[in-house]
């Protein structure tokens, strides 16, 4: 079959996928944290331009925002809860801040955070994704690394982050202020996760204890703190793959064709 014009532009109507929407948030100590601002570990089609909306909050509680706005800045139905016992800021800090550039310094650094008592106690707090779209599936991106990985409390070095019974574990790659990488399993763990009924994706967060509620810390040392520095929530949804909707389309365009010979 000859490929004229005419099949070009339906091809190209068909075949070409939709940019995944993206929210972005940054969870931080107060209002005059940095807020982080472009690309982390998701694809985003706003580039290095990508919009994160500030969460931030202090002793415990829950704290929420609503109508978050997407990476471009359009807004949206989307909203988070989130509970948790404090926020706090390290400077310069030890975890993932982007290398010697520090390019992940206003993510990475500050955080939201549980404490339990001590660190041979399991503590979990809870958190939800609202106003999605129950027909639709997500990858939701958490980044969870706090900022001292010595001392007997190894204040939040790694987190046990729980979505629909699957649980996953952030760590920390040995490197005092980062190896300027975020890596799946290490400065954030991603679940891929279709909402309930009622458009919510609801996980928790807790604190990694050795034979409590993991197989080990993957640093070596228990930890009483756990933290959210922050999520990205990414719509995977695009125009159906051109496979049925692409074979009915050219069969459509040769059906004309005959029909004006």
């Amino acid at each position: 079959m000859r490929i004229t014009p005419a099949l070009t532009a339906l091809l190209v109507a068909f075949a070409g996928p939709l940019a995944a929407q993206v929210i972005n948030i940054d969870f931080d100590k107060d209002e005059t944290s940095p807020v982080y601002l472009g690309l982390a570990a998701a694809p985003d089609p706003s580039g290095n331009a990508a919009i994160w909306n500030s969460l931030y909050g202090s002793g415990t509680g829950t704290i929420s925002k609503s109508s978050l706005v997407d990476s471009s800045g359009q807004s949206t139905g989307v909203g988070i809860s989130l509970g948790i016992n404090g926020g706090y800021l390290s400077v310069p800090g030890q975890q993932e801040n982007g290398g010697a550039g520090l390019g992940y310094q206003d993510l990475m650094s500050d955080y939201v955070y549980l404490a339990a008592t001590t660190n041979t106690q399991v503590l979990s707090k809870n958190g939800s994704i609202t106003g999605l779209n129950p027909l639709k599936t997500y990858d939701i991106y958490l980044y969870a690394q706090g900022d001292n990985f010595l001392g007997e409390y190894s204040d939040g070095q790694n987190a046990l982050i729980t979505i629909n019974g699957v649980s996953k574990q952030t760590s920390w790659d040995g490197v005092i202020g980062g190896d300027g990488l975020l890596v799946e399993g290490i400065e954030y763990v991603r679940f891929t996760a279709l909402p309930n009924a009622s458009g919510q994706i609801n996980f928790s967060y807790a604190n990694v204890v050795t034979g409590v509620n993991a197989t080990s810390d993957l640093d070596g040392l228990n930890s009483r703190f756990a933290v959210i520095n922050g999520i990205q929530i990414v719509d995977l949804a695009a125009v159906p793959e051109p496979s049925g909707a692409l074979l009915a389309a050219v069969g459509l365009l040769a059906m004309s064709r005959r029909r004006r010979r």
